[in-house]
């Protein structure tokens, strides 16, 4: 399994400071970019002693640094928010690596919910009525889970998938908790499709130095999701979680193919299918006669008196 990471180019620099290593941010739960996440935790329409019980053995959600990933490198909004809109990069990581170098980390997918799970309230009355310790253990478990693990469905375009560190591997720098990662569990690096250009070669050579494959991100013109081109132009796609050469792409400008054929869609317009078109514009008919700024402006008119 592969999970991905997004940065700004800004970052490429301090994510590989230390020879060997990735460095990851980490953050504290009181740091998470959606503030009701931990309403998740429990609904609150409960008996006032339940409420009290919940306080006093829960009390405030342990702080344990926790870095955030996505099970996809092809999410527009991620590259949106968290790469400088796509002008950053994203690195491929090994679950199976991580989790063997990190051995008593959690690595779990986030689960998107549009209310608090119930089965709390239910641990939390429980607990109440019985005053039982075990009872106690499984609700401070489960709502840790929860606060960790759940999101409002409002973010499920993130896909995301967290690492919690309850063993503090992370190291202070420069007042960040940085999880030092090793370079064998990094897979991939995919640079944004505006990357800067200035520094294209010095990501190709990042790439090289860790030993992982490196893609740039491309927009198409008719394929209907991004898509990567690696170093040497071969194309490829992201699907069942997992990076493939493209099976076929068009001869002209390597996009993958959706249907049968040797072009896309865009790249098989002729030129007399151009030139049937130009003919049979009638914008350009109307702009030959010098009527065309007349004519939108009239129906400009139009649609303003439709409106009011």
């Amino acid at each position: 399994m592969k999970i991905y990471k997004y940065f700004s180019s800004s970052v490429i620099d301090l994510v590989f400071q230390r020879e060997g290593f990735c460095g990851l941010k980490c953050s504290l739960p009181k740091e998470y970019n959606d503030p009701y996440e931990l309403f998740l935790g429990l609904n609150f329409d409960v008996p006032t002693e339940c409420l009290a019980t919940y306080r006093d053995i829960v009390q405030v959600v342990p702080q344990y640094p926790t870095t955030c990933f996505s099970k996809s490198p092809i999410v527009s909004p991620m590259w949106a928010h968290y790469a400088q809109n796509h002008s950053g990069f994203v690195l491929e990581f090994d679950v199976e690596k991580l989790r063997a170098c990190f051995e008593e980390v959690e690595i779990r997918d986030v689960d998107y919910k549009s209310e608090p799970n119930p089965a709390l309230a239910e641990s939390l009355m429980r607990v109440t009525a019985t005053k039982k310790p075990r009872h106690a253990v499984w609700l401070r478990q489960a709502v840790l889970t929860e606060a960790y693990f759940s999101k409002y469905r409002d973010w499920s375009y993130e896909q995301e998938c967290r690492l919690v560190d309850r063993n503090r591997y992370v190291e202070v720098v420069g007042g960040n908790d940085i999880l030092f990662i090793p370079s064998d569990c990094i897979t991939a690096m995919i640079v944004g499709n505006k990357y800067p250009e200035n520094q294209m070669s010095k990501s190709v050579e990042v790439a090289g130095a860790q030993g992982v494959d490196w893609f740039q991100l491309c927009i198409g013109k008719s394929f209907p999701l991004p898509f990567m081109v690696a170093a040497e132009g071969s194309t490829f796609t992201f699907g069942n979680g997992k990076i493939t050469e493209a099976l076929r792409v068009c001869e002209d400008c390597c996009e993958p193919l959706l249907d049968v054929g040797d072009l896309c869609a865009w790249c098989s317009i002729t030129d007399s299918d151009a030139e049937e078109a130009a003919r049979g514009n009638p914008f350009r008919v109307l702009d030959h006669y010098g009527m065309l700024e007349d004519y939108l402006a009239t129906v400009r008119d139009i649609e303003k008196g439709k409106k009011s």
